[in-house]
């Protein structure tokens, strides 16, 4: 007897299912995989063949519908994208399909900020030492530039990979000579209306970058503790009510403030005072004669290292 014939034997032939021929099931092409590195490109191609968006956008605006513009904070053209930039734009694109479905026009067109210091760091880190000593402003500028641009075709496909709607073939690019003479406009426009004005402010220094820092670029340890400070500051014009008050030397009055931000002191100018609440008049022999809030004036004496 063969091994595969011994009685109770592992290798024992199972007899075929006398009901098998019986068994009709139904004949379908969808697939048991979802095979979605291959579905979802192919899903994206027919949406684009198709020009699904583009058909939806003037079929509402032929209906005469809403407009709905997404106003899009465009993202730095400076790398590769990450998770963040996944979940910044696949929400703004389910507020734009939800629009659509509502039977508003919705004309989405995605945008890239190709100014500033992140791409020029980029820029810099991929340049050699002799390179970076021999580098000009202007030669920096057009390298930047160029990043910007090969970043901007990377980062167009990779949005169009995660299914984003919107007309990616006319993006609009910070760089572009008409974007740049539209933001001239717009700012001598503000200049003419008196927004635009010379003031104090502190600048945040990078000693590394040897460049100033936006305050969103600032990072602190966990361990950082703000150190804050109190502050007298002269009344120069006393009001009528405070002239009893305000004499000469250890005499004269002064407005007492607080702050946990004592790098800002170079540029104050001056002190807010809020006309709804009540202020008194304290005097100490170290502090001489302060004007302070009067609910907080028993705290300012606990607090104060007298």
């Amino acid at each position: 007897m063969k091994e595969g014939k011994k009685q109770g034997g592992r290798n024992q032939k199972k007899e075929k299912n006398a009901y098998a021929s019986t068994i009709i099931l139904p004949e379908t092409p969808f697939s048991q995989r979802a095979n979605s590195v291959v579905r979802e490109p192919e899903i994206q191609a027919f949406w684009k063949e198709s020009n699904l968006y583009d058909k939806l956008s003037k079929a509402a605006e032929e209906a005469g519908a809403e407009r709905f513009v997404l106003h899009d904070g465009p993202p730095y053209a400076n790398g590769d994208l990450h998770i963040g930039h996944a979940l910044n734009k696949l929400l703004k694109d389910f507020i734009n399909r939800k629009q659509i479905l509502n039977g508003k026009q919705v004309h989405y067109i995605p945008g890239w900020d190709c100014h500033g210091l992140p791409i020029e760091l980029k820029v810099l880190q991929t340049m050699k030492g002799e390179d970076r000593r021999d580098l000009t402003p202007i030669k920096l500028r057009n390298k930047a530039a160029e990043f910007a641009k090969e970043t901007v075709g990377k980062q167009s496909e990779s949005f169009q990979r995660y299914g984003v709607f919107g007309d990616f073939d006319n993006p609009y690019l910070t760089l572009h000579p008409e974007f740049e003479a539209a933001q001239i406009g717009v700012f001598g426009e503000m200049f003419k209306k008196g927004y635009i004005f010379r003031g104090r402010k502190p600048v945040h220094w990078s000693p590394s970058s040897q460049t100033a820092l936006a305050e969103a670029e600032l990072e602190y340890p966990d361990v950082h503790i703000s150190k804050s400070i109190y502050v007298a500051f002269n009344i120069e014009t006393p009001s009528e009510k405070l002239k009893e008050y305000h004499g000469e030397g250890d005499k004269a009055l002064k407005v007492a403030i607080w702050t946990t931000t004592p790098w800002t002191m170079p540029a104050n100018l001056a002190v807010a005072v809020n006309p709804k609440l009540s202020y008194s008049v304290v005097e100490h022999t170290k502090t001489g004669r302060l004007l302070v809030a009067t609910d907080l004036a028993d705290s300012l004496a606990v607090s104060l290292p007298f």
